[in-house]
């Protein structure tokens, strides 16, 4: 992927509106392409429909939102040292992919044999099973020996409870608020 490439793509998707969506998913080297083209496709995908959504709550709704990002990649998968020895597997991802989480949250980790689950990934997945069932029951995520996880109001800051080994609390990324809000102008209307 060559920086001209992915202009011309943008330029064709965006038209008149392509310098500002060049400004927030720049790409002006390969490296920068590949990650400004990944969240681009991410965005459209889920991301900005999920923060659409989420914000229209949070400004509407009455009811409490929490948000998360859960960022635990998978483990290699079971005999991926030997398969990347051979050159038989694509370089892993950085990051969770969409979904990646659901396996975690629901606790089955050990009926899925495809990855080399650690003890890291069963202290995620105990971690996620308590906040969803915490808020399954009472309608808030907090409880005993979890990081607190504020809820998001209006006017207020928006914070992200990041999912992971070491869970925390951590504001919105600005970066992500400011793409959102620009591909707002296209979905928005």
């Amino acid at each position: 992927p060559t920086p001209e490439n992915y202009a011309a793509v943008i330029n064709n998707l965006y038209k008149e509106k392509a310098p500002e969506v060049l400004k927030r998913y720049p790409g002006n080297n390969e490296q920068q392409v590949i990650a400004s083209a990944t969240a681009l496709a991410s965005d459209r995908f889920i991301e900005y429909s999920t923060w659409k959504w989420a914000e229209l709550q949070r400004a509407t709704g009455g009811q409490s939102v929490y948000r998360y990002l859960f960022s635990r990649p998978r483990p290699p998968q079971v005999g991926a040292s030997d398969k990347a020895s051979q050159g038989t597997l694509p370089p892993p991802l950085k990051g969770a992919a969409h979904s990646w989480e659901i396996e975690y949250a629901l606790g089955n980790l050990a009926t899925n044999k495809t990855y080399a689950w650690t003890p890291d990934d069963y202290k995620v997945s105990a971690t996620m099973e308590d906040y969803f069932a915490n808020f399954i029951k009472t309608g808030n995520p907090n409880g005993d020996d979890l990081p607190h996880w504020t809820a998001n109001a209006k006017g207020k800051p928006v914070q992200v409870m990041n999912i992971n080994v070491t869970s925390v609390l951590q504001p919105e990324s600005e970066k992500h608020r400011e793409q959102h809000k620009l591909l707002d102008q296209f979905y928005g209307k």
